[in-house]
């Protein structure tokens, strides 16, 4: 088909832009398919081209038609983001709704990569969190949906754009290393939130669409590096520069808290010699007066010190250990006797009991009669009657020695307990000597101890600042070195200039074609941020004038793309800019840019996608611009084909 005409306001417009040649689009989306189940016919399949690709949900005029928005625009693109290695392709609410109404489905695509078809399938229905995941260089997308799906992975995918198109930026963005991390996050600048409204060139993510890119909690000065990365306008000399600078910059941080930790301590050091010798330490003479008075008192100490302290503690706690020595012989003498006493009394109370019956026994033996019979005792019992008497004085002489020594316990320990009173008196004054002897060698100690101390704090002061001033050097040092560094990274900027420099005049080129009227733009890229500039005459409100700044940024970064000067792919995808901000003139000028660019190689270099509510140019409406036409109603003309 015939490409429309153009107008004639590009040649004036995009006068000077320079585009390589090559086989097509670095990256593009072939085909996209959605099925409800794997096992059945696709309920969308969707050829996609290289160059302009529209996504049109018309609105509806009369008092019957419908919103254009509800068709699944957005869904369409976040499927894309999703098939090209995106975590996520909804809310939780979103995702929800599609695994209850579509368990079983799927989505599919066709990635072109430097001319080489990988094929991507991925779950979206109830296993989606669960469910096996496929991306694979070759083979037949229909084949695959008919089979097994092998893998359950889609970083071979990211990892392969991030080494083909990214090599460089990859290496240093800010998160880290990793190739699928790195492709995310230039995905994530190429395929803006529809809820970012186009309103800030470092808008990618809303928090509102649950995105899992890692490019969502990033701050403004890392999204302005990862720009300047995939655009070049960072180069690895600038980046060795600015790592070696933070570490300068660390250093001197450390040296100066060093240096501020040493000067509390000299402060109270100086505090605490004041206190007790007097002076200022303001004064040079200060210190002289310190260290004469610390060493006059350090000696003062020494004088004041017994010097036999040391033998008289130990003839203190020798004599305490003899004291103590002497109390306890005598204490274990009374328990001796404690425990003895009882059982001579036992003894004795036994004597008392047998001695009554003994005598009885004995004067019966010694009767010539017997009680009983009346008759005269044998002779042959005599010697009975000699052991009843023997046993008889036997127990009277052991009850006499039993009282005896009962009698000379206790007068022993009679005796034994004043002795006891006294050798306990001396075991205390043995020990409150010791202990005051141990009193006043402590004193003596702590005196000359803290005499010898502030000698000691008088020598170390002069340390304090010698250390002060090695740190102070150490922190001038390193913010020279990081001054240098920054300053060598400030000249590797200024000589990759150019290429900021195109991109401005890009970025002008792409405002003047946008708004023809005399508008001018440029834009200031730096370390610390991103700075489009319009001047033009109109009445476009705040908001039209942010998101031109956005559209023109990025179809400016696709101009120099296609002069072969980024990392990027030559992929873009706008979801819905707002021709109500715009004005539907600016609004149309965009397509007819993008068609323009169509018709600057043999084949079309880069592959746009634009979803759009608004009409696009009537000469576009049609295949092979417009793609895909979807409306909320009725059910059938939604993505999905129902209403989820």
């Amino acid at each position: 088909m015939p490409k429309p005409p153009l107008p004639d306001l590009f040649a004036a417009s995009l006068d000077g832009f320079q585009p390589i040649g090559g086989n097509g689009p670095r990256l593009w989306i072939r085909r996209l398919v959605i099925w409800n189940a794997m096992a059945k016919p696709p309920i969308q399949d969707v050829l996609l081209r290289p160059g302009l690709n529209i996504v049109w949900s018309p609105d509806a005029q009369g008092e019957a038609g419908h919103m254009g928005h509800g068709g699944g625009k957005t869904s369409f693109c976040r499927l894309i983001r999703y098939c090209l290695g995106e975590d996520s392709y909804g809310t939780d609410a979103q995702r929800q709704r599609i695994a209850n109404a579509l368990p079983d489905a799927h989505v599919g695509a066709e990635v072109m990569l430097d001319g080489e078809l990988w094929n991507v399938i991925r779950p979206i229905g109830a296993g989606a969190g669960s469910g096996r995941h496929y991306a694979q260089k070759g083979g037949s997308l229909d084949v695959l949906a008919r089979g097994e799906i092998p893998n359950s992975t889609v970083s071979p995918l990211r990892q392969a754009i991030a080494s083909a198109v990214m090599p460089s930026a990859a290496q240093h963005m800010p998160i880290g290393s990793s190739l699928d991390d790195a492709w995310e996050l230039a995905l994530a600048w190429l395929t803006r939130d529809q809820e970012c409204r186009l309103l800030d060139i470092l808008g990618w993510r809303a928090p509102e669409t649950q995105s899992r890119s890692p490019s969502r909690n990033m701050s403004k000065p890392d999204r302005v590096r990862v720009i300047r990365l995939l655009l070049k306008a960072l180069q690895q000399g600038e980046i060795d520069a600015l790592r070696r600078a933070q570490g300068h910059k660390r250093n001197a941080e450390d040296a100066a808290r060093r240096k501020q930790r040493v000067e509390w301590v000299r402060d109270d050091v100086a505090q605490n010699l004041q206190d007790m010798f007097g002076g200022d330490p303001a004064e040079n003479a200060t210190f002289d007066l310190w260290v004469g008075k610390a060493a006059a008192a350090a000696s003062a100490e020494m004088l004041r010190a017994d010097p036999q302290i040391d033998q008289k503690l130990q003839e203190a706690t020798k004599l305490v250990e003899d004291k103590q020595g002497e109390l306890r012989i005598i204490e274990d003498r009374l328990i001796e006797i404690d425990a003895a006493l009882p059982e001579i009394s036992s003894s004795i109370q036994m004597f008392d009991d047998k001695m009554p019956r003994a005598a009885s026994s004995a004067q019966d033996a010694s009767d010539p009669l017997c009680p009983t019979c009346g008759q005269s005792v044998p002779l042959g019992a005599q010697e009975f009657i000699d052991q009843q008497n023997a046993f008889l004085e036997m127990l009277r002489e052991e009850h006499g020695k039993a009282i005896e020594r009962k009698q000379a316990l206790v007068t022993e320990q009679i005796a034994l307990k004043p002795d006891r009173a006294l050798a306990n008196q001396k075991v205390e004054q043995a020990k409150a000597t010791l202990k005051s002897l141990e009193h006043a060698a402590m004193a003596s100690k702590e005196a000359l101890a803290s005499a010898t101390g502030y000698v000691t704090l008088t020598k170390r002061y002069p340390e304090y600042l010698a250390e002060i001033a090695k740190h102070e050097a150490n922190a001038q040092r390193e913010a020279a070195a990081e001054a240098d560094e920054r300053n060598s990274a400030a000249a590797i900027r200024r000589s990759a200039q150019g290429i900021v420099d195109r991109l401005s005049v890009l970025f002008g080129m792409t405002i003047r074609f946008l708004v023809p009227e005399g508008a001018q733009g440029s834009v200031q890229l730096n370390e610390n941020g991103i700075q489009p500039m319009v001047s033009l005459h109109g009445d476009l409100t705040t908001a039209a004038v942010d998101s031109l700044k956005v559209v023109a940024f990025d179809l400016a970064a696709l101009l120099l793309t296609l002069e072969g000067k980024t990392e990027l792919p030559g992929f873009w995808l706008h979801d819905s800019p707002r021709e109500a901000d715009l004005g539907l003139g600016i609004y149309h000028r965009i397509f007819e840019l993008a068609l323009w660019l169509e018709g600057q190689a043999d084949k079309p270099q880069f592959q746009y996608i634009l979803t759009t509510t608004t009409a696009p140019p009537e000469n576009l409406q049609e295949r092979p611009w417009t793609v895909l036409k979807l409306s909320s109603a009725p059910p059938e003309s939604r993505l999905f084909r129902q209403d989820l």
